[in-house]
Protein backbone atom coordinates (compact mmCIF):
# COMPACT_ATOMS: atom_id res chain seq x y z
CA UNK A 1 0.00 0.00 0.00
CA UNK A 2 2.77 2.21 0.34
CA UNK A 3 4.51 1.91 -2.47
CA UNK A 4 1.10 2.34 -4.46
CA UNK A 5 1.01 5.65 -3.02
CA UNK A 6 4.56 6.62 -2.94
CA UNK A 7 4.05 5.80 -6.98
CA UNK A 8 0.73 8.36 -7.41
CA UNK A 9 2.74 10.92 -5.46
CA UNK A 10 5.51 10.74 -7.93
CA UNK A 11 3.50 10.84 -10.53
CA UNK A 12 1.34 13.92 -9.35
CA UNK A 13 4.84 15.40 -9.06
CA UNK A 14 5.94 15.02 -12.50
CA UNK A 15 2.88 15.92 -13.69
CA UNK A 16 3.43 19.70 -11.66
CA UNK A 17 7.37 19.48 -13.02
CA UNK A 18 5.84 19.16 -16.58
CA UNK A 19 3.95 22.31 -16.58
CA UNK A 20 6.71 24.29 -14.48
CA UNK A 21 8.21 26.26 -17.55
CA UNK A 22 7.95 30.23 -17.91
CA UNK A 23 8.27 32.47 -21.17
CA UNK A 24 8.49 35.86 -20.09
CA UNK A 25 9.82 39.62 -21.33
CA UNK A 26 9.80 43.54 -21.64
CA UNK A 27 8.82 45.11 -25.46
CA UNK A 28 9.96 48.46 -26.27
CA UNK A 29 9.36 50.51 -29.35
CA UNK A 30 12.22 51.36 -31.31
CA UNK A 31 12.90 54.79 -29.33
CA UNK A 32 13.35 52.92 -26.26
CA UNK A 33 9.67 53.22 -25.05
CA UNK A 34 7.82 50.42 -22.90
CA UNK A 35 4.89 49.57 -25.10
CA UNK A 36 1.39 48.25 -23.36
CA UNK A 37 -1.41 46.79 -24.72
CA UNK A 38 0.75 44.71 -27.54
CA UNK A 39 -0.99 41.43 -28.31
CA UNK A 40 1.21 38.32 -28.26
CA UNK A 41 0.06 34.91 -29.24
CA UNK A 42 1.71 31.14 -28.75
CA UNK A 43 1.57 30.18 -32.06
CA UNK A 44 -0.38 27.04 -32.76
CA UNK A 45 -1.83 27.19 -29.43
CA UNK A 46 -5.08 28.88 -27.66
CA UNK A 47 -2.72 30.78 -25.35
CA UNK A 48 -2.36 34.24 -25.50
CA UNK A 49 -2.30 37.86 -23.74
CA UNK A 50 -1.15 41.32 -23.80
CA UNK A 51 1.67 43.54 -22.09
CA UNK A 52 0.89 45.06 -19.02
CA UNK A 53 1.32 49.14 -18.33
CA UNK A 54 5.26 48.71 -18.32
CA UNK A 55 5.38 46.72 -21.19
CA UNK A 56 5.84 42.84 -19.32
CA UNK A 57 4.32 39.46 -20.69
CA UNK A 58 4.46 36.47 -19.08
CA UNK A 59 3.61 33.09 -19.83
CA UNK A 60 3.35 30.54 -17.07
CA UNK A 61 2.97 26.40 -16.92
CA UNK A 62 3.94 25.77 -20.23
CA UNK A 63 6.07 22.57 -21.07
CA UNK A 64 9.82 22.09 -22.09
CA UNK A 65 9.84 21.94 -26.07
CA UNK A 66 9.59 24.70 -28.91
CA UNK A 67 7.11 28.21 -29.20
CA UNK A 68 6.73 31.14 -31.98
CA UNK A 69 5.89 33.99 -30.51
CA UNK A 70 3.92 36.53 -32.23
CA UNK A 71 3.38 40.11 -31.28
CA UNK A 72 1.40 42.45 -32.89
CA UNK A 73 0.09 46.23 -32.26
CA UNK A 74 -1.06 49.38 -34.28
CA UNK A 75 1.17 51.31 -35.97
CA UNK A 76 3.91 48.93 -35.48
CA UNK A 77 5.20 45.49 -37.60
CA UNK A 78 4.21 42.08 -36.35
CA UNK A 79 7.08 40.00 -35.42
CA UNK A 80 7.87 36.59 -34.89
CA UNK A 81 9.86 34.74 -32.32
CA UNK A 82 11.15 31.92 -31.92
CA UNK A 83 11.76 30.34 -28.61
CA UNK A 84 13.65 26.88 -27.13
CA UNK A 85 12.08 25.74 -23.79
CA UNK A 86 15.06 23.35 -22.07
CA UNK A 87 13.56 21.87 -19.37
CA UNK A 88 10.25 21.49 -17.50
CA UNK A 89 11.50 24.14 -14.88
CA UNK A 90 12.87 26.62 -17.47
CA UNK A 91 12.55 29.97 -17.34
CA UNK A 92 13.56 32.29 -20.52
CA UNK A 93 14.21 35.53 -20.33
CA UNK A 94 13.81 38.12 -23.23
CA UNK A 95 14.39 41.44 -21.49
CA UNK A 96 13.82 43.49 -24.75
CA UNK A 97 11.97 42.82 -27.39
CA UNK A 98 11.90 45.69 -30.10
CA UNK A 99 8.70 46.25 -32.24
CA UNK A 100 9.44 48.56 -35.36
CA UNK A 101 7.14 50.97 -36.17
CA UNK A 102 5.33 49.92 -40.02
CA UNK A 103 5.61 52.14 -42.66
CA UNK A 104 1.98 50.69 -44.48
CA UNK A 105 -0.19 53.58 -45.46
CA UNK A 106 -3.88 53.01 -45.21
CA UNK A 107 -6.60 53.02 -47.72
CA UNK A 108 -7.49 56.16 -49.30
CA UNK A 109 -10.30 58.20 -47.56
CA UNK A 110 -11.76 60.83 -49.61
CA UNK A 111 -14.28 63.14 -47.77
CA UNK A 112 -16.05 65.52 -49.91
CA UNK A 113 -18.44 68.45 -48.22
CA UNK A 114 -20.14 71.66 -49.13
CA UNK A 115 -18.20 73.61 -46.67
CA UNK A 116 -19.78 77.17 -47.90
CA UNK A 117 -22.21 76.15 -50.23
CA UNK A 118 -25.40 77.24 -47.64
CA UNK A 119 -23.34 79.73 -46.34
CA UNK A 120 -24.62 82.83 -46.39
CA UNK A 121 -22.15 86.28 -45.66
CA UNK A 122 -24.44 88.94 -45.82
CA UNK A 123 -27.94 90.06 -44.67
CA UNK A 124 -30.68 91.85 -47.41
CA UNK A 125 -30.82 95.30 -47.53
CA UNK A 126 -34.58 95.36 -46.82
CA UNK A 127 -33.10 95.18 -43.21
CA UNK A 128 -31.38 97.67 -43.68
CA UNK A 129 -28.43 97.05 -41.56
CA UNK A 130 -25.42 97.01 -44.31
CA UNK A 131 -23.46 94.92 -42.33
CA UNK A 132 -21.88 91.38 -42.66
CA UNK A 133 -23.86 88.52 -40.65
CA UNK A 134 -20.20 88.14 -38.16
CA UNK A 135 -20.85 91.65 -36.94
CA UNK A 136 -24.68 91.86 -36.69
CA UNK A 137 -24.95 91.15 -32.59
CA UNK A 138 -28.13 89.97 -32.70
CA UNK A 139 -29.13 86.06 -34.09
CA UNK A 140 -29.73 86.15 -37.61
CA UNK A 141 -30.24 82.40 -39.04
CA UNK A 142 -30.79 82.84 -43.25
CA UNK A 143 -32.00 79.78 -45.44
CA UNK A 144 -31.06 80.44 -48.85
CA UNK A 145 -32.53 79.73 -52.24
CA UNK A 146 -30.36 76.62 -52.52
CA UNK A 147 -31.22 74.54 -49.80
CA UNK A 148 -34.26 75.43 -50.61
CA UNK A 149 -33.70 73.40 -53.93
CA UNK A 150 -31.86 71.05 -52.51
CA UNK A 151 -34.40 69.93 -49.90
CA UNK A 152 -37.42 70.50 -52.39
CA UNK A 153 -39.16 73.29 -50.20
CA UNK A 154 -42.48 74.54 -51.98
CA UNK A 155 -43.88 77.02 -49.43
CA UNK A 156 -43.36 78.29 -45.35
CA UNK A 157 -45.14 75.42 -44.29
CA UNK A 158 -43.42 72.41 -45.68
CA UNK A 159 -40.02 72.45 -44.42
CA UNK A 160 -38.38 76.24 -43.81
CA UNK A 161 -38.86 75.80 -39.94
CA UNK A 162 -36.98 72.37 -39.26
CA UNK A 163 -33.53 74.22 -40.39
CA UNK A 164 -33.84 77.20 -38.30
CA UNK A 165 -33.13 76.11 -34.55
CA UNK A 166 -35.86 77.32 -31.86
CA UNK A 167 -38.42 77.55 -34.51
CA UNK A 168 -42.25 76.19 -34.30
CA UNK A 169 -45.12 76.19 -36.06
CA UNK A 170 -48.67 76.63 -34.80
CA UNK A 171 -51.95 76.89 -36.04
CA UNK A 172 -50.51 76.25 -39.90
CA UNK A 173 -53.62 75.38 -41.84
CA UNK A 174 -52.29 73.15 -44.83
CA UNK A 175 -50.03 75.77 -47.06
CA UNK A 176 -52.56 78.48 -46.65
CA UNK A 177 -51.19 80.13 -43.37
CA UNK A 178 -48.18 79.13 -41.04
CA UNK A 179 -47.75 80.90 -37.88
CA UNK A 180 -44.33 81.06 -36.76
CA UNK A 181 -43.17 81.10 -33.15
CA UNK A 182 -39.72 81.61 -31.85
CA UNK A 183 -38.62 82.25 -28.12
CA UNK A 184 -42.30 81.88 -26.83
CA UNK A 185 -44.37 84.06 -29.26
CA UNK A 186 -45.46 84.71 -32.29
CA UNK A 187 -42.56 85.81 -35.30
CA UNK A 188 -43.65 89.24 -36.93
CA UNK A 189 -44.19 88.12 -40.67
CA UNK A 190 -42.56 90.08 -43.00
CA UNK A 191 -41.83 90.44 -46.62
CA UNK A 192 -39.08 92.67 -48.15
CA UNK A 193 -38.49 94.62 -44.85
CA UNK A 194 -42.51 95.78 -44.75
CA UNK A 195 -44.85 94.16 -41.89
CA UNK A 196 -47.60 92.19 -43.32
CA UNK A 197 -48.56 90.31 -40.67
CA UNK A 198 -52.76 89.78 -39.59
CA UNK A 199 -55.05 87.63 -37.58
CA UNK A 200 -54.83 84.23 -40.27
CA UNK A 201 -52.09 85.74 -42.60
CA UNK A 202 -50.04 86.59 -44.92
CA UNK A 203 -51.35 83.65 -47.25
CA UNK A 204 -48.23 80.97 -47.24
CA UNK A 205 -45.71 82.12 -49.44
CA UNK A 206 -44.57 80.19 -52.25
CA UNK A 207 -40.79 79.23 -52.50
CA UNK A 208 -41.00 79.56 -56.38
CA UNK A 209 -40.34 83.32 -56.61
CA UNK A 210 -38.83 83.28 -52.85
CA UNK A 211 -35.05 83.92 -53.11
CA UNK A 212 -34.37 83.56 -49.08
CA UNK A 213 -35.86 83.69 -45.31
CA UNK A 214 -34.40 85.76 -43.07
CA UNK A 215 -34.79 84.72 -39.01
CA UNK A 216 -34.23 87.52 -37.06
CA UNK A 217 -34.23 85.98 -33.27
CA UNK A 218 -34.63 88.54 -30.06
CA UNK A 219 -36.60 92.11 -30.00
CA UNK A 220 -37.18 93.14 -33.53
CA UNK A 221 -37.67 96.88 -32.02
CA UNK A 222 -33.45 96.83 -32.15
CA UNK A 223 -33.29 97.10 -35.86
CA UNK A 224 -36.90 97.69 -37.25
CA UNK A 225 -39.55 100.03 -36.09
CA UNK A 226 -42.26 97.27 -35.56
CA UNK A 227 -42.41 93.40 -34.40
CA UNK A 228 -42.41 90.82 -32.02
CA UNK A 229 -40.38 90.33 -28.68
CA UNK A 230 -39.74 87.15 -30.25
CA UNK A 231 -38.00 88.47 -33.37
CA UNK A 232 -39.45 88.78 -36.88
CA UNK A 233 -38.71 86.09 -40.10
CA UNK A 234 -38.41 88.34 -43.24
CA UNK A 235 -39.35 86.97 -47.15
CA UNK A 236 -37.16 88.35 -49.82
CA UNK A 237 -38.32 87.70 -53.03
CA UNK A 238 -36.60 86.77 -56.34
CA UNK A 239 -34.90 90.10 -58.27
CA UNK A 240 -33.34 90.28 -61.83
CA UNK A 241 -29.47 89.57 -61.24
CA UNK A 242 -28.26 90.58 -65.11
CA UNK A 243 -27.96 87.14 -66.53
CA UNK A 244 -29.62 85.69 -68.97
CA UNK A 245 -30.63 82.29 -67.60
CA UNK A 246 -33.92 79.88 -67.37
CA UNK A 247 -35.11 76.76 -65.13
CA UNK A 248 -37.98 74.76 -65.81
CA UNK A 249 -39.19 72.24 -62.78
CA UNK A 250 -41.62 69.36 -62.49
CA UNK A 251 -41.98 67.62 -59.49
CA UNK A 252 -44.11 64.52 -58.55
CA UNK A 253 -45.06 63.07 -55.33
CA UNK A 254 -47.17 61.59 -52.43
CA UNK A 255 -51.07 62.07 -52.81
CA UNK A 256 -51.01 63.05 -56.87
CA UNK A 257 -48.87 65.83 -55.70
CA UNK A 258 -47.96 67.66 -59.22
CA UNK A 259 -45.96 70.85 -59.72
CA UNK A 260 -44.85 72.62 -62.51
CA UNK A 261 -42.25 75.97 -61.91
CA UNK A 262 -40.40 78.01 -64.45
CA UNK A 263 -37.93 80.64 -63.17
CA UNK A 264 -37.02 83.66 -66.01
CA UNK A 265 -34.19 85.83 -66.09
CA UNK A 266 -32.82 88.21 -68.56
CA UNK A 267 -32.50 92.07 -69.34
CA UNK A 268 -35.00 93.87 -72.04
CA UNK A 269 -32.29 96.07 -73.39
CA UNK A 270 -28.64 95.82 -75.03
CA UNK A 271 -27.16 97.98 -71.88
CA UNK A 272 -28.34 96.08 -69.85
CA UNK A 273 -29.70 98.89 -67.54
CA UNK A 274 -33.62 97.06 -67.58
CA UNK A 275 -33.97 93.87 -66.06
CA UNK A 276 -36.94 91.30 -65.70
CA UNK A 277 -37.18 88.59 -63.56
CA UNK A 278 -40.29 85.80 -64.08
CA UNK A 279 -41.60 83.50 -61.93
CA UNK A 280 -44.67 81.31 -62.21
CA UNK A 281 -46.03 78.24 -60.69
CA UNK A 282 -49.07 75.71 -60.54
CA UNK A 283 -49.20 73.17 -57.71
CA UNK A 284 -52.11 70.72 -57.25
CA UNK A 285 -52.14 67.97 -54.64
CA UNK A 286 -54.49 65.66 -52.91
CA UNK A 287 -54.30 64.17 -49.22
CA UNK A 288 -53.60 61.03 -46.95
CA UNK A 289 -57.58 61.94 -45.79
CA UNK A 290 -60.30 61.49 -48.04
CA UNK A 291 -61.80 64.45 -49.97
CA UNK A 292 -59.39 67.11 -49.23
CA UNK A 293 -57.47 68.86 -51.98
CA UNK A 294 -55.49 71.75 -52.70
CA UNK A 295 -55.05 73.62 -55.63
CA UNK A 296 -52.55 76.77 -56.12
CA UNK A 297 -50.66 78.91 -58.47
CA UNK A 298 -48.58 81.66 -58.47
CA UNK A 299 -47.43 84.22 -60.48
CA UNK A 300 -44.28 87.06 -60.02
CA UNK A 301 -42.86 89.78 -62.34
CA UNK A 302 -40.28 92.04 -61.76
CA UNK A 303 -38.55 94.68 -63.59
CA UNK A 304 -35.82 96.99 -62.51
CA UNK A 305 -34.40 99.73 -63.86
CA UNK A 306 -30.77 101.06 -63.07
CA UNK A 307 -30.90 104.89 -63.05
CA UNK A 308 -27.22 105.66 -62.54
CA UNK A 309 -24.59 103.47 -61.02
CA UNK A 310 -26.00 104.03 -57.55
CA UNK A 311 -29.44 104.48 -58.13
CA UNK A 312 -31.81 101.66 -59.21
CA UNK A 313 -35.72 101.67 -59.61
CA UNK A 314 -37.69 97.81 -58.40
CA UNK A 315 -41.32 97.30 -59.77
CA UNK A 316 -42.88 93.75 -58.30
CA UNK A 317 -46.28 91.99 -58.31
CA UNK A 318 -46.62 89.32 -56.61
CA UNK A 319 -49.83 87.14 -57.43
CA UNK A 320 -51.30 84.10 -55.56
CA UNK A 321 -54.23 81.78 -56.07
CA UNK A 322 -55.60 78.60 -53.66
CA UNK A 323 -58.41 76.55 -53.53
CA UNK A 324 -58.96 73.77 -50.95
CA UNK A 325 -61.17 71.90 -49.19
CA UNK A 326 -62.13 72.64 -45.42
CA UNK A 327 -58.91 72.39 -42.80
CA UNK A 328 -59.04 71.18 -39.90
CA UNK A 329 -62.13 72.10 -37.74
CA UNK A 330 -64.86 73.76 -40.05
CA UNK A 331 -64.38 77.79 -39.84
CA UNK A 332 -66.43 80.57 -41.77
CA UNK A 333 -64.06 83.26 -42.01
CA UNK A 334 -65.62 84.78 -44.83
CA UNK A 335 -67.78 83.14 -47.15
CA UNK A 336 -67.73 86.30 -49.63
CA UNK A 337 -64.00 86.21 -49.47
CA UNK A 338 -61.73 85.73 -52.27
CA UNK A 339 -59.19 82.97 -52.40
CA UNK A 340 -55.83 85.01 -53.72
CA UNK A 341 -53.23 87.32 -52.51
CA UNK A 342 -52.01 90.27 -54.30
CA UNK A 343 -48.74 92.48 -54.15
CA UNK A 344 -47.50 95.39 -55.95
CA UNK A 345 -43.94 96.64 -54.51
CA UNK A 346 -42.27 99.83 -56.14
CA UNK A 347 -38.85 100.19 -54.86
CA UNK A 348 -36.04 103.29 -55.21
CA UNK A 349 -32.75 102.98 -53.73
CA UNK A 350 -29.75 105.16 -53.46
CA UNK A 351 -26.24 105.12 -52.42
CA UNK A 352 -24.24 107.66 -51.97
CA UNK A 353 -20.61 105.89 -50.86
CA UNK A 354 -19.58 102.38 -49.60
CA UNK A 355 -22.10 102.29 -46.40
CA UNK A 356 -24.95 104.81 -45.89
CA UNK A 357 -28.33 104.20 -48.44
CA UNK A 358 -32.07 104.72 -48.67
CA UNK A 359 -34.76 102.68 -49.96
CA UNK A 360 -38.41 103.61 -50.35
CA UNK A 361 -41.04 101.20 -50.76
Amino acid sequence: MRKLSLGILLVFCNLFATFAGEIKGVVFSKSGERLEFVTIQLKGTNTGGTTDSRGRFNFRKLTNGHYTLVLSSVSYKTKELKVVLPSDNGVVEMDSVILEPTTQELSEIVVTGNASKYNTRDISNSIRLGQPLLRIPQNVQVVGNQIMADQQIVSMSDGIARNVSGVTKLEHWGDSYTRINMRGSRAAAFREGMNVTSSWGPLTEDMSYVERVEFIKGPAGFMMSNGEPSGIYNVVTKKPTGQTKGEATFTYGSYDFYRAAIDLDGKLDQTGRLLYRFNAMGQTTNSHRAHEFAKRYSIAPVISYQLDPKTKLTAEYNFQYMQSSNIGSYYAFSPDATPRSHKITLSWNRDWNQQPSMTIR
